[in-house]
């Protein structure tokens, strides 16, 4: 049985220990690149981190950026930039931290084969604990992944997948984000006795955005959301086709599908694709480049009518966790941690597609949506924010 506990993670055993012990600060450096400082996931632990007054927090990153470091600074937590190191990448930076800075555990967010090996190289000079945080199932990934797009790294011999569980045997603990992917890799790591060390870690509602949304009128148009941002190598993966397919199928002008992509993403080329391959109607759909942030984010999802997330598979799906947190009514697909989550809840399941990748089963809870009208399913999703823990949870291993 799992026992769960909530907020910080604790920098002892005992909340009673002696004034001498308490004096012992636990250094906590959270480890990522720009896009992954920029995550809800890596939000939610150092705000819940630094609550806990026993613990000093910092984020290391290769070269920090004025938007970074005003998070910080409204974090109330150093930022550290890695020391310098000339002809190396900017994720490698971060396998050198600076001499001055006092690591007790390092928690490092872990993408693919580029991003949390720097770990390792740390762990030596520091002499600290390594948390490694995983996002996603990458072995799932692969199999829908447009391999011509994705480069060089899809045809290695160890696959993003080997990576990971060889770096995960070496981490202390693991902490995977949402049900899916901590059970995936407690399984994969059954063998050699580490899947015990792994911890599911489920982000809470993003308070930020609670009642930004005002009364939703029905109009004319009944713009739906695709959740999350698309490289074009995720096309798949994302079901950015199921959205597309459905949407032709329901013969209905008054539907308007939003994508959002990043500005280093190819809109153009995302557009054509949906309308030259996919065959959507140009009238029915936009492909936005999207600044991800707060304020971008309460201005979209006050925007839109319905926020849907078709993806094949997808590890946990914050995206579409920042719509119930705004009380936008949402349609998850089950393979994700965030349906696996929502369907524990009550009336949860009513928020779940099981057969992500048909296009008619879109369509059909599509169509529900738009009928119940904006009253009854703005209520629905504020019942499912409510639902939902504001803290992070933490389910250990017993």
């Amino acid at each position: 049985m799992e026992r769960e506990s909530k907020g910080s993670l604790s920098a002892g055993n005992d909340a009673s220990s002696s004034p001498v012990e308490n004096e012992r600060i636990l250094n906590i450096t959270l480890a990522t690149n720009d896009a992954g400082w920029k995550t809800t996931v890596n939000d939610q632990l150092v705000i819940e981190l630094a609550k806990n007054p026993r613990v000093k927090v910092s984020g290391l990153v290769p070269s920090s950026t004025q938007e970074q470091k005003e998070q910080a600074k409204k974090l109330n937590i150093e930022l550290v930039d890695a020391k310098k190191h000339v002809g190396y990448s900017a994720k490698d930076l971060l396998a050198f931290p600076p001499d001055s800075l006092d690591i007790d555990i390092l928690i490092i967010h872990s993408y693919g084969r580029d991003l949390g090996r720097q770990a390792q190289v740390v762990q030596d000079s520091k002499k600290c604990k390594w948390l490694h945080v995983l996002h996603t199932v990458t072995e799932e990934l692969e199999k829908f992944m447009d391999k011509e797009v994705a480069g060089p790294h899809s045809s290695q011999p160890d696959s993003e997948h080997q990576v990971q569980l060889a770096l995960c045997q070496q981490a202390d603990i693991v902490i995977a984000v949402g049900p899916k992917v901590a059970d995936a890799f407690r399984s994969a790591l059954r063998f050699c006795g580490k899947g015990k060390d792994v911890i599911n870690l489920t982000p809470g509602i993003i308070h930020e955005l609670i009642d930004v949304r005002p009364f939703h009128e029905a109009g004319e148009v009944f713009r739906v959301l695709i959740s999350g941002t698309y490289p074009a190598k995720y096309f798949k993966v994302k079901g950015c086709d199921i959205a597309a397919k459905a949407i032709s199928l329901l013969q209905d002008t008054s539907y308007y599908l939003i994508f959002i992509v990043t500005p280093t993403d190819d809109a153009e080329g995302l557009t054509n694709r949906l309308h030259e391959e996919e065959g959507i109607n140009l009238n029915q759909f936009t492909v936005r480049t999207f600044q991800s942030n707060i304020e971008n984010w309460k201005k979209l999802l006050c925007e839109v009518n319905l926020v849907i997330m078709p993806s094949r598979t997808e590890g946990f799906g914050t995206s579409s966790l920042r719509a119930i947190s705004a009380d936008v009514p949402v349609l998850v697909s089950g393979n994700s941690g965030l349906g696996m989550a929502l369907k524990k809840l009550p009336s949860g399941k009513n928020h779940v597609v099981e057969s992500a990748d048909d296009p008619l089963d879109w369509v059909c809870r599509d169509k529900e949506g738009k009928n119940r009208g904006c009253t009854k399913s703005g209520s629905q999703g504020k019942a499912a924010s409510q639902r939902i823990h504001g803290k992070i949870q933490l389910e250990e291993p017993m």
